[in-house]
């Protein structure tokens, strides 16, 4: 959940590194099938020491399954946080030689690879505008036949559907020990850095960028997993 406008998890979510991966669980409505959808889509796609390219990649948890699932791929982590580069580092140690992180922004050059990937970060691109121009970009840095993948939130800025997924979320929370006003307090935190735009103007601004099919690959409740190839 980091982003290039010098967003830090402490400051974010009051959160340590090490707190992160237990503490999201709680927050984020099935965030094992999240991540597990963004894997199950690179199976099969990625050529032999193929490079996943992971934006905003926290402390490694996408990173960690891809390289756990995938035995022949490479991966780039790409944050602008330090203590959560750090603590994939930690978590990575075991794939030594298979990934490097690197320090930097969502505006700064892509690295050409294979895949990019993002878990619960690029909602920290506020202004749709801008992310369409690093969807542009990510399809640029994609090599032929490349996949983006994005997990993230997708809700509408207003009206019934969001009422009632934002609903589902605080019930989900709940069931984890958070009450419906923490809940509602930690919605009101978020807002204050976090835009989440809604799948349909997610897809909108893929089209833009120039992926010729994009695709929501899975959602439930407020969390989706969308992107698309480039031909």
């Amino acid at each position: 959940m980091s982003s290039d406008t010098g967003h830090r998890v402490l400051a974010h979510l009051g959160l340590r590194p090490e707190e992160y991966d237990r503490t999201i669980r709680t927050f984020i409505p099935a965030y094992e099938e999240m991540i597990a959808t963004v894997v199950r889509w690179l199976q099969g796609h990625l050529p032999q020491g193929g490079l996943v390219v992971d934006l905003g990649a926290g402390t490694g948890a996408l990173s960690l399954a891809v390289l756990d699932a995938l035995p022949g791929a490479r991966i780039e982590l790409v944050d602008v946080d330090p203590g959560m580069l750090e603590a994939a580092r930690f978590r990575l140690a075991s794939h030594e030689g298979r990934y490097q992180v690197r320090g930097a922004a969502f505006t700064d050059p892509l690295t050409p690879c294979d895949a990019v990937v993002a878990s619960l970060a690029l909602h920290h691109v506020a202004a749709l505008s801008d992310k369409r121009e690093l969807y542009r970009r990510i399809r640029e840095a994609l090599r032929p036949g490349g996949l983006l993948l994005v997990g993230d939130a997708v809700v509408h800025e207003e009206g019934p559907e969001r009422r009632r997924i934002f609903a589902e979320w605080s019930a989900f929370m709940q069931g984890h020990g958070i009450s419906a006003a923490e809940a509602e307090a930690h919605f009101a935190q978020w807002a204050e850095e976090d835009r989440y735009q809604p799948l349909v103007a997610e897809l909108a601004a893929l089209a833009a960028a120039g992926f010729p099919r994009p695709e929501c690959f899975w959602k439930r409740g407020p969390i989706g997993v969308f992107g698309g190839f480039r031909d």
